[in-house]
């Protein structure tokens, strides 16, 4: 399986470059109401779910732009994050209200409603074996329950993070990272709920995405206007991807198909790097409108990217119209390379008259803590 820490060789950089002009979108799936604050690629390669500030998920045909079906209706409040099983057949959706929800992919709900936390839940992931989801809070815990009941099995853990903004399992299972509003990234022992690295720091800002190397033994996370890298075992910083940018980023990925990482971030931010060459990859593909993006994603077959944000769509763009060179380079597919849960971050208005209501979040900068992320996202 290739991974961006294999012997595979860098991008030739005598290739031809990318072209002068902006690459164009695929699709732009538009029907939600409200910020979209996270979708899942399903196995087929062919359909998105994306969950919404509305409350509802929305299923999307990657081949036509159209949506499929209506939409898919909850209680509970905006939808923080989703996180698609192992075996591609469930999501399980986090809400504003702190429960936990599954579905399955044709937008029929799974009996039982998972609560525990007590406020928001942002973010999920589950376990590489698909006997696990763990599910992180605006409460600042840390729950680890059995897929099928949804039994906390181990929890909760308090993190001291204040607000956990992002949480992956690694790929071996054995062990979960989180990053935090405390500008923090932890990993914890998924069967104990004790931390064994960390508290990662000098972030400089909150710790919005984590996502592990395929072999487990690297944790890539963003923050501030800085993708890092870290070594699994002492927690040192390896390398960093900077972006030339007044924007924080606040989601990243990794592709399961060449050695490339996404970052997105505010007002627009978005860029493909080499992460063996450390280069940046392509022309710079954000929104045009500058909207803030908060969700990044790789299809399972590495074909299609696509991000979502404050503009209430999800843009699907092909790899290739975004770096033409890697028709150059063909791979086989070797399937999904990490496990990733993107970070969701809201700020409240502080008149906002309903708390399930996610309002306009501050961009965090060097030194400044925004305002009521003091006390999600």
């Amino acid at each position: 399986m290739l991974s961006e820490s294999s012997p595979e060789p860098a991008l030739d950089e005598t290739s031809p470059p990318a072209h002068s002009q902006r690459p164009i979108p695929k699709h732009e799936f538009e029907g939600h109401t409200g910020w979209v604050w996270s979708f899942v690629f399903l196995h087929d390669n062919a359909h998105i779910v994306s969950g919404s500030e509305d409350g509802t998920m929305r299923k999307w045909d990657c081949e036509t732009g159209h949506s499929v079906g209506e939409p898919w209706n909850g209680e509970g409040g905006s939808i923080w994050s989703l996180a698609l099983s192992p075996d591609g057949k469930t999501i399980a959706c986090g809400r504003g209200n702190g429960s936990v929800r599954r579905w399955d992919t044709d937008g029929e709900m799974i009996q039982g409603v998972w609560t525990g936390h007590s406020q928001g839940v942002r973010s999920l992931s589950w376990s590489p074996s698909g006997g696990h989801i763990v599910s992180g809070s605006d409460d600042g815990t840390i729950l680890i329950r059995k897929a099928e009941s949804g039994e906390v099995e181990v929890g909760p853990i308090e993190t001291n993070q204040r607000k956990v903004y992002s949480l992956a399992y690694s790929p071996s299972g054995d062990r979960i990272a989180s990053g935090g509003y405390d500008e923090t990234i932890c990993i914890w022992d998924s069967n104990t709920g004790e931390r064994i690295v960390g508290p990662i720091k000098y972030l400089e800002s909150n710790a919005t995405s984590v996502v592990w190397s395929s072999d487990g033994t690297n944790l890539y996370s963003a923050s501030d206007k800085t993708a890092r890298v870290f070594n699994c075992i002492s927690g040192t910083e390896l390398h960093h991807f900077e972006h030339n940018s007044d924007h924080a980023l606040w989601d990243i990925a990794l592709s399961p198909e060449h050695n490339l990482l996404a970052c997105v971030g505010y007002g627009g931010v978005a860029q493909l790097w080499d992460t063996v060459s450390h280069k940046p990859l392509g022309q710079p593909f954000g929104g045009e409108d500058g909207e803030h993006l908060y969700c990044v994603l790789f299809s399972r077959d590495g074909k299609y990217m696509a991000y979502s944000g404050r503009n209430c769509k999800i843009t699907l763009w092909m790899v290739k119209d975004i770096v033409p060179e890697l028709l150059q380079t063909p791979h086989p597919s070797p399937g999904p390379s990490c496990l990733e849960v993107s970070a969701l971050i809201v700020d409240y208005f502080p008149f906002s008259q309903d708390p399930h209501r996610l309002m306009p979040p501050m961009e965090p900068r060097k030194g400044m803590i925004p305002k009521a992320m003091t006390s999600f996202g």
